[in-house]
């Protein structure tokens, strides 16, 4: 049996009938969008970030695997490995050009504009001294 309310109610353009419509508190799509695959880079950086136990110093710490690995290479470089050494190294190296450091050529500008700055003022002492 319908409601009188029900009764006054159209079904047009943008009315849908009151017993298709969406109940109130749900939704259009309780399961929501499917999750896209996980590629292996996301399953590898996953994996990277997981975290594992060490123990430094006689204390166990969680650090993740990444870091772990870091640590490994860089305790193998300084006891002489000489492969865990150029990774490292080369990392760096990687890791810098990356960043786009440019302290060497910001101190030859500053160095440049410091010594304009100087002559201009030598030049001006020598004028305020030849009046």
């Amino acid at each position: 049996m319908a409601k009188k309310k029900d009764q006054s109610y159209s079904v047009g353009y943008k009315k849908p009938p009151r017993e298709t419509q969406f109940k109130p508190g749900k939704s259009g799509n309780p399961k929501g969008r499917a999750k896209k695959p996980a590629g292996v880079a996301d399953i590898l950086w996953d994996e990277l970030n997981s975290l594992v136990s060490i123990v430094t110093d006689g204390k166990r710490r969680k650090i993740s695997l990444l870091r772990a690995i870091l640590k490994q290479h860089a305790n193998k470089a300084a006891s002489g490995n000489s492969r865990s050494a150029i990774l490292l190294l080369n990392e760096l190296k990687f890791r810098d050009s990356q960043t786009g450091d440019n302290l060497g050529l910001l101190v030859q500008e500053f160095r440049a504009i410091n010594a304009r700055n100087v002559e201009r003022g030598q030049a001006e002492r020598d004028q305020n001294a030849s009046s």
